[in-house]
């Protein structure tokens, strides 16, 4: 098949090329355009019109960085409700048959209490990039496609060839390489993440075989604490664990006092640290029918944590 994929040269992108190039024609379209092994051509914006026709759309450029700084606001709607419009539109007009659209699970919610979350839940985004992804999804599941699959993927936190996917698993990194003790050993803080070696098994899988159309959470299966995090990247570096069970309270109190003074653990570091963020696959399994995804959430974390260079 031929395939296009947008933002290609983002880590995402460039692993789905070296996943697909074998067995696909791949071409790409981005703002930073360069050759790439595997890839017959990096078009422009200014070039859509040349690119040739395609059988499938990947589409992965956008901001994908989570704040919540609402000054950035307009860049987030611009880049990832505008744009996918745009390129949505264009894949309508084609002959192309199938569209996934990279889209992220911060457009369903942005905290996740006690349940894990599904695809049928409400969303409740908060911040730019959770409210742009689904203003995205919005537009392309309200268009009627005929003949056509199109798929929404909501990804946790990415990870894999040598990215640990956002900058708090990197200053948890820091934090174990320079042999810090870990504080919040009294939270459990179960999160969901996303092996890279998984993400790209579900792409070849939407590419080539005949999966309903929908929204799709992907995830590894089960889930780590930031303390299992914490204790693998310890094992990975060779480093002893030191975990302390600080007062619960007293957390949260020095949360609350660095968000008000604009300190470094505010509450959005909180949030990350010492809460549940738990996203259920179940829906993409059965789609795929397979009873499990091919790396485990260890063995994938511990692959992304040996491969990572600071």
């Amino acid at each position: 098949m031929k395939i296009l994929i947008t933002g290609i040269s983002g880590y995402v992108g460039s692993s789905l090329v070296r996943s697909l190039k074998a067995e696909h024609t791949i071409y790409g379209l981005d703002s930073v355009v360069s050759r790439y092994d595997g890839v017959e051509r990096v078009f422009t914006l200014s070039e859509i019109a040349d690119i040739p026709p395609v059988d499938v759309v990947i589409h992965l450029a956008g901001k994908s960085v989570e704040t919540h700084d609402l000054s950035h606001a307009f860049e987030y709607f611009k880049s990832n409700a505008g744009f996918t419009r745009a390129v949505f539109g264009s894949f309508v007009r084609s002959s192309a048959k199938t569209f996934i659209f990279f889209s992220s699970v911060k457009a369903a919610a942005d905290k996740v209490d006690k349940k894990a979350l599904t695809e049928d839940m409400e969303p409740n985004p908060f911040g730019s990039l959770g409210e742009s992804k689904l203003l995205a999804e919005k537009y392309i599941l309200n268009q009627y496609v005929v003949d056509k699959n199109v798929y929404v993927l909501r990804p946790t936190i990415v990870h894999g060839n040598g990215d640990l996917g956002n900058k708090n698993m990197r200053i948890l990194y820091r934090w174990v390489k320079n042999g810090y003790p870990f504080p919040f050993g009294k939270f459990e803080c179960k999160r969901s993440f996303t092996t890279m070696d998984n993400l790209c098994f579900v792409m070849k899988k939407l590419v080539s075989a005949d999966i309903p159309s929908g929204i799709y959470n992907v995830a590894d299966d089960g889930y780590l604490s930031v303390r299992e995090v914490y204790e693998i990247m310890c094992s990975v570096l060779n480093k002893k664990p030191r975990i302390l069970n600080v007062n619960k309270s007293l957390i949260r109190f020095v949360a609350d006092i660095c968000t008000f003074f604009k300190g470094f653990f505010d509450d959005y570091r909180y949030q990350k640290l010492c809460t549940n963020f738990v996203v259920s696959n179940e829906k993409i399994k059965i789609a795929l029918g397979i009873d499990k995804m091919p790396v485990s959430a260890v063995d994938g974390l511990s692959k992304s944590i040996s491969e990572f260079k600071i």
